[in-house]
């Protein structure tokens, strides 16, 4: 296994839109499974979003020593994303309204991975050493174990946050 940090985020996509389409692919009628499936993605995607913001854009950006950096400019908060994983995990499935959330969700995540993907990624391999990625991977992966995660809960009550 990889430990360069831009592999191991790339396969995190890999792994979110192969969880996205699984979701798309259920049915209508499918409402616990596809309430079940979309707290799986709010888990990953606030997993995956705390790996980014808090480990790998500060990790670059003290490699680099350069905040103004082309390489740290692609680099895009994942606010819109968190706070959609919020309010998915806040609502229960059979709520009017679910679906569009979900969906929206799934949009703006499978954007955000594309824009990183096909923009940012490219920038930060440019900038950084193959022994800068490996120890950010490194670290992804070690701090991928205590990163905050929404936990299921009583669907009316509010997602927690807390380190799980």
């Amino acid at each position: 296994m990889s430990s360069d940090a831009i592999v191991l985020l790339k396969q995190e996509h890999k792994e979110l839109q192969r969880l996205f389409k699984e979701y798309r692919a259920l049915g209508a009628d499918r409402t616990e499974a596809r309430g079940d499936l979309a707290l799986h993605i709010v888990h990953d995607l606030t997993v995956h979003s705390y790996l980014v913001d808090e480990v790998l854009y500060p990790q670059v950006s003290a490699v680099l020593r350069d905040p103004a950096h082309e390489a740290l400019r692609g680099y895009r908060d994942h606010r819109v994303i968190d706070r959609l994983c919020e309010e998915v995990a806040a609502r229960s499935p059979t709520e009017p309204g679910f679906t569009g959330q979900v969906d929206a969700l799934l949009s703006a995540a499978t954007q955000q991975m594309s824009q990183e993907e096909r923009e940012w990624f490219p920038q930060l391999r440019a900038a950084l050493r193959r022994t800068d990625l490996q120890q950010i991977g490194t670290r992804l992966l070690a701090v991928r174990e205590t990163a905050p995660r929404h936990r299921p809960g009583p669907v009316s009550g509010t997602p927690s946050g807390a380190p799980g």
